[in-house]
């Protein structure tokens, strides 16, 4: 392997491929947006790993970013043998727009910066050639239509989530585009694998993230982080894969074994993605050594902080996987997949700890 392209939602990046950041420098980000494509460019300095990932990212746009990439190495004469790849899909309910030059005088990309993507790599300026914008729907407050600068826009969704909206068809679009992604990378040699923001699959989870009913702020900090407790999805009978008719005959034709890495635990969770990971194998934080289990912990610099900042409901008990515990998911699962046999990773220079900027 010469190249990886990953792609994902802002489990993969921080910032928005070529509009925020270009494709192949992620290591310019600030080191506590270090995730998995970081830690594998900064592990393998002679890998070119492009970084197509952006925030609010959708399925159907994961891939579009990716195929663009390895198309575009594919045509400059690069084999596709040369070529690996890591998806990291997100939720599947999540729906993207195209907004053409026709019709983006009415939708500047400014005023929706916050859930744009414009992956193409040439190009005079942002979104001259149109963009995208990704919307977290159901949930409109995660949507940048909710602050309603485009109110039309916003009676669309909010119409659409209303009436048309429901989670088969969703479904069905995501197994669509996996579907395409295998024949493309099978056609042209490409190695790929993928994993998962958060479990996918079970009808225990609704919409988003992993469920959970704690009763107060004391017994939401003993099950996240003594506990370390995820949903029990272990003996589930079925699967949103199998009660789904029209997503049956792509379902059950997709080698998941091949395909997809799943965090399974015996008696505890089954088909779970790097969420469910995190908080099962979380480096053990405490104030004299900091390792926050998300991201979003960094700036309470203290393990205690953290706790009272659950406690005060500054913080939720929900985030973006740190790059500690990144760099550890990077060593313990994706450096253990095939497409990297026979690869040698740099050590690190030094001992790295989270709150000393890493590197």
């Amino acid at each position: 392997m010469k190249y990886l392209i990953t792609s994902g939602c802002s489990f993969t990046s921080a910032h928005r491929v070529n509009l925020e950041r270009d494709e192949d420098k992620c290591l310019v980000d600030d080191n506590r947006n270090w995730y998995y494509p970081h830690w594998l460019q900064h592990k393998f300095p002679e890998l070119k790993v492009f970084n197509m990932g952006s925030p609010a990212n959708n399925n159907s746009m994961i891939v579009r970013s990716a195929i663009y990439k390895a198309k575009e190495l594919l045509n400059s004469g690069v084999d596709g043998k040369d070529i690996s790849m890591i998806i990291q899909w997100s939720s599947f309910f999540r729906r993207t727009h195209f907004i053409s030059n026709e019709i983006k005088e009415y939708i500047p990309l400014a005023e929706h910066r916050n859930y744009a993507n414009d992956y193409l790599k040439e190009k005079p300026s942002p979104g001259a050639n149109g963009y995208w914008i990704n919307l977290a729907v159901p949930n409109m407050g995660k949507s940048s239509l909710e602050t309603g600068e485009n109110k039309r826009m916003f009676k669309y969704n909010t119409a659409y989530v209303e009436t048309l909206y429901n989670d088969e068809s969703r479904y069905f679009e995501w197994m669509e585009y996996f579907d395409y992604l295998i024949s493309f990378c099978e056609n042209n040699g490409i190695e790929m694998k993928s994993f998962f923001m958060h479990n996918s699959f079970s009808l225990q989870y609704d919409y988003g993230l992993m469920p959970y009913n704690w009763k107060d702020a004391d017994e939401m900090i003993d099950k996240l982080f003594i506990q370390k407790e995820v949903i029990n999805t272990w003996n589930e009978p079925k699967n949103r894969g199998d009660i789904y008719p029209y997503v049956k005959y792509l379902y059950n034709t997709i080698d998941w074994d091949k395909y997809c890495w799943f965090f399974e635990e015996e008696g505890v969770h089954s088909k779970g993605g790097v969420f469910e990971w995190t908080i099962r194998n979380q480096i053990k934080s405490t104030d004299e050594n900091f390792n926050p289990i998300w991201m979003e912990y960094t700036d309470f610099k203290t393990q205690t902080n953290v706790e009272e900042a659950l406690r005060t409901n500054q913080m939720g008990p929900t985030g973006h996987v740190s790059s500690c515990n990144y760099k550890k998911f990077t060593e313990d699962v994706i450096l253990k997949w095939d497409m990297f046999n026979g690869m040698i990773p740099q050590s690190d220079s030094e001992y790295i700890k989270y709150n000393t900027n890493l590197i």
